[in-house]
């Protein structure tokens, strides 16, 4: 199992459509932004709502620290996943956001942590017009960025097999993505990077 995450508006679309080049199986009910949506509706949404936590994984966030078991989350994946080809992946920021209910019943994923700069991830989420939560508050919407750095660096000390990946640099170099397809499990493929990459869009 991949396990893609990071904050919002970071990259890690990108990263996924890589990834699914590579070979990875998103499941069948996948979205432009390479989210399969029977999860996120029916498994992670209501995991944070019923923790309180906002469901677009905005405003507030969970406590980490004081995460539930996540019941049924196995069987929940297979049966949106059993049958596919391919390593099996899902992508979603808001796995960041209760990472450590996860790892306990996916011990042995794969975790890939996309990262960005914060002032790129805080003017892309005042354009994005789903994320709502701050509007055009760029002091809040750096704390929110901050919040969830503190999350990534928790899961590396963690001891999770995770790698972080800047899609900036494999934007520059597609070479620099064979790290990451080889954490996976998967036989790098400069021309699977190449034809995924728009650096005209990436920015925005």
């Amino acid at each position: 199992m991949i396990l893609i995450t990071g904050a919002a508006r970071s990259g890690t679309s990108l990263t996924t459509q890589i990834l699914k080049a590579h070979g990875c199986w998103l499941g069948s009910a996948v979205n432009s932004l390479y989210e399969n949506t029977d999860i996120r509706e029916q498994v992670l949404k209501p995991y944070l709502r019923a923790v309180d936590a906002d469901p677009l994984g905005q405003d507030p966030l969970p406590d980490t620290g004081d995460l539930p078991p996540h019941h049924g989350l196995c069987r929940a994946i297979a049966e949106r996943m059993e049958g596919g080809p391919g390593r099996w992946a899902y992508k979603d920021a808001k796995l960041a956001l209760v990472w450590p209910a996860w790892a306990k019943m996916f011990p042995e994923a794969k975790w890939v942590i996309v990262r960005r700069k914060t002032e790129e991830i805080v003017e892309s989420c005042i354009k994005a017009s789903f994320m709502r939560a701050h509007g055009e508050d760029r002091a809040a919407w750096a704390r929110w960025v901050e919040e969830h750095e503190r999350r990534f660096e928790a899961m590396m000390t963690a001891g999770l097999d995770a790698i972080e990946v800047w899609p900036r640099k494999f934007i520059d170099d597609p070479e620099a993505f064979r790290p990451v397809a080889e954490h996976c499990g998967l036989e790098f493929n400069a021309s699977a990077v190449c034809g995924a990459i728009n650096p005209d869009r990436y920015h925005k």
